[in-house]
């Protein structure tokens, strides 16, 4: 019973969003009313907050609880699992992030100030917990090199994203697979680098046992 009952708070939580960005893809975003969601979804508007707190949550359906799940994975890692093959891991299991629907999710955040700050806010908690796992992982001191680099990885996915819209938009089509694995794969070799960079110099360092 109990996954009978997920699978109906699944299938709530999808007709309330499919609806909502149906609605906001032809009126707007002001232009659409929680009760007009509601009505859309055969819903009551009380059940739309239940599963969505405001309406800027249901522009990024998930989002909120993919970034959870990072933070647990991140935290129950084994210890000797790099950060980053953790990341990818996580990466690799998403669906539906560069689906021809994210060009609405862009243009929404580009015309609501509070859209475009929820939006902002997801990367800024994934950053957050990318870069405590990474000062864990790099040691003692290493809190700075940690913070530059969970912000150069999420700073690329935000472009990964932002240049995959813009690509489905021009094109007028969705990416393929490949398409996808390589911009994603671009931003987390990106920060490996910058990781590797990091471990170099700090091998160098005066008063490291390398050294």
């Amino acid at each position: 019973m109990a996954g009978l009952r997920e699978r109906k708070k699944r299938a709530t939580r999808g007709a309330i969003r499919d609806a909502a960005m149906r609605l906001f893809a032809e009126h707007g975003f002001a232009g659409t009313t929680i009760d007009q969601i509601a009505e859309a979804a055969n819903v009551s508007r009380a059940t739309v907050f239940t599963y969505f707190p405001t309406k800027e949550e249901i522009v990024f359906g998930e989002g909120g609880a993919v970034i959870d799940a990072l933070a647990v994975r991140l935290r129950e890692r084994p210890g000797h699992e790099p950060t980053i093959a953790i990341v990818r891991a996580w990466l690799d299991e998403l669906t539906g992030w560069f689906e021809p629907e994210l060009v609405l999710q862009q243009r929404l955040a580009r015309e609501v100030p509070l859209i475009g700050a929820r939006r902002l806010q997801l990367f800024g908690e994934a950053e957050r917990h990318i870069a405590e796992a990474l000062a864990a992982e790099l040691g003692p001191g290493q809190q700075l090199a940690a913070r530059l680099a969970a912000a150069a990885l999420v700073a690329g996915l935000r472009v990964a994203e932002e240049t995959a819209a813009a690509r489905m938009q021009d094109e007028d089509r969705a990416l393929s697979d490949l398409e996808v694995a390589a911009l994603i794969e671009g931003a987390v070799v990106f920060a490996e680098a910058g990781i590797a960079a990091i471990a170099v110099a700090s091998a160098a360092a005066p008063g490291s046992a390398a050294s």
